[in-house]
């Protein structure tokens, strides 16, 4: 049976702790309580609680002092702490959160639950070499907490609908993002915006410094308020993809703007639309679209609404697709409409969904049931191009399951192959030289491809590009069939 979880009070009042810790008790929680703020370190020190309660009105002690020193020593640095007061309160750098006072049953069972529960996953989670999931049940900020609780350091990537992101930490705090073409904390404001999406966290050393200098309880305090601002003007800002230009350039723009404004305008000269202005400017995307909002309002600047998605395009042309059909029969397909085959190597658990996204953007795209974690084979999804229909087939990364590699891919138009790959070297020898396929690579910028791939027999394959990129090419025969060696 495993031990009772401590919770320490910290509160002069002691009429405020009668009235909520017999209902800790009964949920099995141990209680512990200090009037003062040095009797509550000596507590935090010597019994190690799993949860802190702190009074704000704590007398010898204020808060950012009492957190100041237990973050200090290694033995209370993870302990959440979470502090209490009138509804005028706010969260110190470095707590768990406030609670508001007089303490509410409910409420108090339901933020001490849930901040203990979040510690216990933290101390299973990081215990594992790589860390991945799902927004939707571990938010950003939660995550980035645990990360932050166990001093990780590493890259955390994020994945939404083909967009990808990243966040650098060092011993647990942030020091570089990404998103798009947006760095720094610009780029980890808009990262922490996201609510859906998959991440996967890769220790490592990280970088040693970045453009981002505050702490994280710091980020995520401003994080949060400039969410909170940006929901408020969602009514006066256009569309993403509405385009904006100045009603009158240049004579009716009042000088002295402020330098935000100033960059707005500047960046007017050439009409673009309100995504492009955002990724475009230096300043943090609330200062932008507050800007943005403010000209609007004042007839300087004009949106025009974006004009209408066109249909996407078919990933081949009519010659292209005519010769993929001779292609595929005269690889020997028998009756009815022809059927090709791409066989699809490598990726990672957060790779192949993402690309599975992107595949389902294209024009006669159906979903398959095939396996997606790697693990087995399958047909991940089918391609119906009208007078041809080409599968997309997985080949599991297991070694052992090799041998059914062949069978698998005999008669296919290529192979796909996701970066990044386990023993990726090895998967394409094994593609190129063993089943001598045309080979196409995808994968994110900047992941490197080893020389063999360069060295295929037939020349070099397709590489570094876009799925559907990736696979135009396959479909397209523009890729030299691997010779004999």
């Amino acid at each position: 049976m495993s031990a009772p979880k401590k919770i320490l009070f910290a509160d002069p009042d002691p009429d405020a702790l009668r009235a909520v810790a017999p209902l800790l008790r009964e949920r099995g929680y141990e209680v512990h309580a200090a009037a003062d703020g040095s009797r509550a370190l000596e507590l935090a020190i010597l019994r190690t609680p799993d949860l802190v309660v702190y009074d704000v009105q704590t007398p010898l002690l204020d808060p950012r002092t009492f957190l100041r020193i237990l973050r200090a020593n290694p033995r209370t640095e993870g302990i959440p702490v979470l502090l209490a007061g009138g509804r005028s309160g706010s969260v110190g750098a470095g707590s768990a959160g406030w609670l508001e006072k007089p303490y509410r049953p409910e409420v108090l069972l339901a933020r001490v639950d849930h901040l203990l529960i979040r510690a216990e996953a933290a101390r299973g989670a990081v215990d594992a070499r790589d860390l991945s999931g799902d927004l939707a049940q571990m938010p950003l900020p939660d995550l980035l907490q645990i990360l932050a609780m166990n001093r990780k350091s590493g890259r955390l990537r994020l994945e939404r609908n083909g967009e990808r992101g990243e966040i650098a930490l060092l011993a647990g705090q942030p020091v570089d993002a990404r998103a798009g073409v947006a760095r720094g904390e610009k780029a980890f404001f808009r990262l922490l915006a996201r609510q859906e999406g998959i991440f996967s966290f890769q220790p490592g050393p990280g970088p040693e410094a970045g453009p981002i200098a505050r702490r994280l309880e710091e980020l995520l305090l401003e994080g949060l308020r400039q969410g909170d601002e940006m929901a408020r003007l969602e009514g006066a800002l256009p569309e993403p993809g509405a385009v904006l230009h100045l009603s009158s350039p240049g004579t009716s723009i009042p000088r002295g703007l402020q330098p935000v404004t100033e960059e707005v305008v500047r960046l007017l000269e050439v009409p673009r639309s309100f995504a492009e202005l955002l990724d475009q400017a230096t300043a943090p995307d609330l200062e932008a679209a507050r800007a943005v909002a403010a000209l609007l309002d004042h007839g300087h600047v004009v949106a025009a609404s974006p004009a209408p998605v066109a249909a996407a395009d078919p990933i081949l042309p009519p010659d292209l697709l005519h010769a993929l059909r001779l292609r595929i029969a005269r690889g020997g397909a028998r009756g009815g409409r022809p059927v090709g085959k791409v066989v699809v190597a490598g990726g990672s658990r957060t790779t192949r969904p993402a690309v599975l996204a992107r595949l389902a953007a294209i024009p006669g795209w159906e979903p398959g049931a095939g396996a997606v974690d790697l693990a087995g084979l399958g047909t991940l999804g089918s391609l119906d191009l009208g007078t041809v229909r080409v599968d997309l087939v997985s080949l599991p990364g297991d070694r052992s399951h090799r041998p059914l590699w062949g069978p698998f891919a005999a008669g296919a138009l290529g192979a796909l192959v996701l970066l990044p790959a386990e023993g990726t070297e090895a998967l394409l020898h094994e593609l190129t030289r063993v089943l001598r396929l045309p080979v196409a690579v995808a994968g994110p910028e900047g992941e490197t491809v080893p020389p063999v791939i360069r060295e295929a027999p037939g020349g070099a394959p397709f590489e570094g590009r876009d799925a559907v990129e990736a696979l135009r090419a396959l479909l397209s025969g523009a890729l030299v069939q691997p010779r004999s060696t």
